[in-house]
């Protein structure tokens, strides 16, 4: 992953809080996957989330976008409350998500799959869609001109209408990213985008979310298991393991922290 991160400017201590978790707490049964998690997230950096498997990286995402509520503590979006908010509520206060598998549509297009991120956004119900006249009728353009711009952003135009079952892997992940960019989101979470990509594909997505940082100007919330994807793009880190936060700080720091170094080694 050589020249791979192109963000030049250093993030700021003292920006502003886009995304608070405090005192987290969430059990399933006898099970604590999160245990009195504290991160906070500012609105110029991409802070990437690590830890061995099962250490509450995914249960983190999952109760900030709304799928999980937690037994105790709060999240917060720009100083606006929103734990225990349904999914689509979440998603409406600005927050987007891509998964580590693609959940997309397999028989349909590039381009409706990445429309269905409008839908948050859409007037219309689903009955008024049949009808493309007037307002309707502009409403339905306006949208399809924003994916058509995100088409070309992520350079998918040669597939824009294939049906996604018939793509690979690492395009199929693109397109997950293009639907949660139609959202407009205010923040992206990431959760393992680079799992099953070979090198290349590594290398072109890592690109495009440096891009989406520069060019939307929001933050990016990555869980990644590949340690040179994270150490390339992060500017801040943080460790998980049995649902506690064990550290905090630059991927410099973090690769000598001795937690760290026994989370992952057992050492």
């Amino acid at each position: 992953m050589q020249g791979t991160s192109l963000a030049e400017k250093e993030p700021s201590h003292t920006a502003p809080v886009s995304l608070s978790i405090r005192n987290t707490t969430l059990k399933f049964g006898g099970v604590t996957a999160l245990d009195d998690v504290t991160i906070e997230v500012r609105e110029d950096e991409l802070l990437a989330i690590i830890g061995p498997n099962g250490a509450g990286k995914t249960s983190l995402l999952n109760v900030t976008a709304g799928f999980y509520r937690p037994q105790q503590g709060q999240v917060e979006m720009s100083g606006r409350d929103i734990t225990g908010l349904r999914v689509d509520q979440v998603a409406r206060m600005g927050v987007a998500r891509t998964f580590q598998g693609t959940h997309l549509f397999a028989g349909q297009t590039v381009v409706e799959n990445i429309l269905v991120g409008r839908h948050m956004r859409m007037k219309s119900n689903i009955f008024q869609a049949f009808v493309h006249f007037g307002w309707m009728a502009r409403e339905e353009d306006m949208h399809r001109e924003v994916v058509e711009e995100i088409i070309d952003f992520l350079e998918i135009e040669p597939i824009r209408n294939r049906a996604v079952g018939t793509l690979g892997y690492g395009l199929r992940k693109r397109v997950d990213l293009g639907r949660a960019l139609a959202q407009e989101p205010d923040i992206l979470l990431m959760d393992e985008p680079m799992a099953g990509m070979n090198s290349e594909e590594k290398e072109d997505l890592a690109r495009f979310i440096l891009d989406v940082r520069e060019a939307r100007n929001i933050p990016v919330v990555l869980v990644e298991h590949d340690m040179g994807v994270v150490m390339d793009l992060a500017d801040r880190v943080v460790v998980l393991d049995f649902g506690q936060v064990i550290a905090e700080g630059t991927p410099a720091e973090i690769q000598k922290n001795p937690a760290v170094i026994k989370a992952y080694l057992g050492a």
